[in-house]
């Protein structure tokens, strides 16, 4: 099993979330087992299998439960401790098939592999995000069987234990071949995306992407800070003199130059801000909780980076310009269209009043 990235590992937990009714089922069907033990035998055993069962069955829903929550949240919750909770009831359930098993009724045994067989088949396909947990689950519930089979009164019952080995190599087969197709599409799905929203130039995210963000940002506006409900700047900026480089060197010292710029623009801003490529020599950064004075901070900075002349091994030292304009989120308005069109007028009266400065939208009096 080949090391994934941490993206696709995500997308392959988010298809372990939706098990709630493949739990209630297989406790249904367990119940059933434990309880025709109980009346079959007449042991004490099954009796603390069925409460056991209950009890699991009950913790694993509640984490389900809030693993789902977290998820709509943007996180994993107790994924962790739901992966634990299936480990004592897997231990538990073979031991229940090892009991019925070398109790010598014959309706017993086959219940007992029909949810053997069921389990370990459920786990292949449900399970296999997490191979390695799923191959412990299956490991659990089929060697108590396979040894049960093997010491059972029951004739024939040693030629199904013989079996049992290659059905769970089998089923293990398939398991790591759905996890390796579930990876290669997730990756193909994120690559895919990643051209959609990426620009091919510089490795920015593009106009796409801004449009996604920002109205991801807008809609949070109401929600409590705690939540991402926070203010936010939008920061249009153009580069000044680009073209002049462009007509005196090239396309290809001025894809160049693009490339360069993106790279001190990312350095001029936080590890939490966004650096957009919209077109051209045209870049909008979002500035995520941030006041108008951080903004325009920020703003001077990068203007500041960009003003120092590049070298493009052109034998000299390519000076240009930024201009920038600014709009602030919920004081200029809510939504996108908004935003962009406010840091828009701001960044050409940037440019219409000098060049290579810094101008943030003035609001209307009320």
């Amino acid at each position: 099993m080949r090391a994934e990235p941490e993206a696709v590992r995500a997308r392959l937990l988010d298809t372990t979330f939706d098990r709630k009714f493949a739990v209630l089922f297989g406790t249904i069907s367990v119940l059933v087992l434990a309880v025709s033990a109980a009346v079959i035998t007449g042991d004490r055993w099954p009796y603390a299998w069925i409460a056991a069962d209950l009890i699991l069955f009950a913790v694993r829903f509640l984490l389900m439960r809030e693993c789902e929550r977290a998820r709509k949240r943007g996180g994993t919750g107790p994924l962790a401790g739901l992966m634990a909770a299936g480990g004592p009831w897997s231990v538990i359930f073979g031991l229940g098939c090892y009991g019925c098993v070398v109790s010598g009724d014959m309706a017993l045994a086959v219940l007992a592999a029909l949810n053997v067989a069921g389990v370990v088949g459920v786990v292949s396909s449900r399970n296999a995000a997490t191979p390695r947990y799923a191959i412990f689950v299956m490991l659990a519930v089929s060697l108590p069987f396979l040894a049960g089979a093997m010491f059972s009164p029951a004739p024939g019952m040693s030629i199904v234990g013989i079996q049992v080995p290659f059905y769970v190599a089998g089923v293990i087969i398939v398991l790591l071949q759905n996890h390796a197709i579930n990876a290669r599409m997730i990756r193909a799905e994120l690559d895919n995306r990643d051209l959609a929203i990426k620009d091919a130039l510089t490795g920015l995210p593009n106009r796409i992407f801004l449009q996604e963000k920002l109205r991801g940002m807008c809609s949070e506006l109401a929600a409590p800070a705690a939540n991402g409900g926070r203010p936010f700047a939008v920061l249009s900026m153009d580069l000044d003199g680009f073209k002049h480089v462009n007509d005196r060197f090239g396309h290809a010292i001025g894809d160049m130059l693009l490339r360069k710029v993106a790279e001190r623009l990312k350095r001029a801003f936080r590890p939490g801000d966004v650096v957009f490529r919209i077109g051209g020599d045209e870049f909008v950064i979002l500035l995520p909780g941030t006041s108008e004075i951080e903004a325009t901070y920020l703003a001077k900075r990068a203007i500041e980076k960009i003003s120092v002349p590049f070298d493009l091994g052109v034998g000299t030292a390519i000076p240009i310009g930024l201009s920038i304009g600014s709009a602030f989120a919920p004081a200029d308005g809510g939504e996108p269209e908004v935003l962009l069109t406010c840091s828009d007028h701001a960044l050409y009266e940037a440019k219409r009043t000098g060049k290579g400065r810094y101008w943030a939208h003035v609001r209307a009096a009320n």
